[in-house]
């Protein structure tokens, strides 16, 4: 599938530029930089894009019908490409983040809107590849400790995502996403309507939300939201 891919050197967000342009650029396109001044995570949080270290990149495209299990596909998709070049496994904690030895190694954030009439999902990857050092508020970041071109590894991550999305098949992407979730069976904390809950990670549903048992017994289903795990 041919793809427009636009190199930055510099950008304040490879999303923030997609969602910028939209209107302009040829679908799909691919967007990377060696840097990033203000990486967006989700939730408004920032995502730390130091220059020459790390794979920083967006993808806009329209998602076929149906595919709604599009973050989920992105981890699984940047997983495989990364344990391919690192040969190390990768584990997945909900619904975004992938981890290597209990350090978060990457974010994903997906973002849908409608622009020139056209419905766009934009999924932004940023991959901490060789990274050593990080902010102090960072304790938790780390790095695939590799070396690679991150300008090839972004464009076959975007080519594997765009191969599902031609083909979605969600059992596939589901079971391919439950393998690597590393929280299940963990006890986690939640905060939900602005009440703070502890409880068992039991699983995910096949719309891949997050069902969690309480203490109490009684299962809440997360379809969004922040979780942390309590024994970090």
């Amino acid at each position: 599938m041919e793809m427009n891919v636009i190199h930055l050197e510099a950008v304040d967000s490879t999303s923030t530029y997609a969602r910028k342009n939209a209107a302009s650029l040829s679908l799909p396109a691919l967007i990377t930089s060696r840097t990033q001044t203000e990486g967006r995570g989700r939730q408004g949080k920032s995502f730390y894009s130091p220059g020459g270290s790390g794979l920083y990149m967006s993808l806009l495209f329209r998602a076929a019908e149906g595919f709604d299990l599009i973050t989920p596909a992105a981890a699984v998709c940047v997983c495989k490409a990364l344990e391919e070049i690192s040969g190390k496994k990768l584990d997945i904690k909900w619904v975004n983040d992938i981890f290597l030895n209990g350090k978060k190694i990457c974010g994903i954030l997906t973002e849908r809107f409608t622009c020139a009439e056209r419905e766009l999902t934009c999924v932004g990857i940023g991959v901490n590849l060789s990274t050593t050092a990080f902010p102090p508020e960072l304790s938790q970041a780390g790095s695939l400790g590799v070396e690679t071109d991150a300008q090839s590894l972004a464009e076959k991550i975007a080519h594997s995502l765009l191969n599902v999305n031609a083909g979605f098949d969600r059992q596939s992407v589901l079971s391919e996403y439950r393998q690597r979730l590393f929280i299940t069976g963990k006890e986690i904390e939640f905060v939900q309507n602005g009440v703070l809950y502890n409880g068992t990670a039991v699983g995910i549903t096949d719309s891949c939300s997050l069902i969690v048992k309480t203490g109490s017994g009684n299962e809440i289903t997360l379809s969004s939201g922040e979780i942390s795990l309590k024994s970090w």
